[in-house]
């Protein structure tokens, strides 16, 4: 009961204070939450920055299962061009939600600034002569707090999904390393330069995954 009654009383606050936009952003910003700690622990499952477990292992794996099937070189590329593509789109599960947070949590919030304004003006217009500027000044002040959450949750969506864009980046790189080496050979699984294996693999682009 305790727990339901601070949840009233949250909500009325969100409500009083920038309406129901307020209450729309503050929802946005648990799923920003939810959506980057299922994204982390996606990534985390592929281990990104291993050589030697998690879907470099799997995908070494892969290739020596179809060389001992007897595949073709042609026919082992385009299997390894599948399965990278599907660990990368494991990797960038929640990435088009994380996107679409940053778009819509700015146009929100200043939704609720705009229609704060329209009754902060309505109000004065109805007042007449009698208006209290601290009144007016108190409105307009009540309605950018949704611009600035708006804000806030956008950057930190943004900062989250750089973060872990560059984990996918790595991710990449590794399998794309341990591709070329299984099949050709010739690829240093440790150093600075980035090998480009034959295979066309997809770049990974924003929202190239399932949410």
């Amino acid at each position: 009961m305790a727990f339901k009654q601070q949840i009233i009383e949250l909500w009325t606050l969100l409500l009083d204070m920038g309406g129901w936009t307020l209450v729309a952003l503050a929802g946005l910003s648990i799923l920003t939450v939810a959506t980057a700690l299922v994204s982390a622990v996606q990534i985390a499952l592929l281990h990104p920055h291993s050589y030697r477990s998690g879907a470099a292992q799997d995908l070494r794996y892969h290739i020596e299962k179809r060389k001992a099937a007897g595949a073709s070189r042609e026919q082992i590329e385009e299997s390894v061009t599948i399965a990278v593509r599907g660990f990368l789109r494991q990797a960038r599960t929640g990435f088009r939600l994380l996107e679409l947070i940053v778009t819509a949590a700015p146009l929100l919030g200043l939704l609720g600034t705009v229609l704060g304004m329209i009754d902060a003006f309505q109000a004065m217009q109805a007042s007449g002569d009698a208006v209290n500027p601290s009144d007016l000044a108190g409105g307009i002040w009540v309605a950018l707090i949704t611009t600035a959450a708006g804000m806030v949750i956008a950057l930190v969506a943004m900062v989250v999904h750089a973060l872990l864009d560059s984990q996918v980046d790595s991710l990449r790189y590794r399998l794309e390393c341990v591709a070329t080496d299984a099949l050709f050979g010739n690829a240093p699984e440790r150093g600075d330069r980035k090998i480009e294996p034959s295979l066309s693999t997809e770049p990974v682009r924003a929202g190239g995954g399932a949410d």
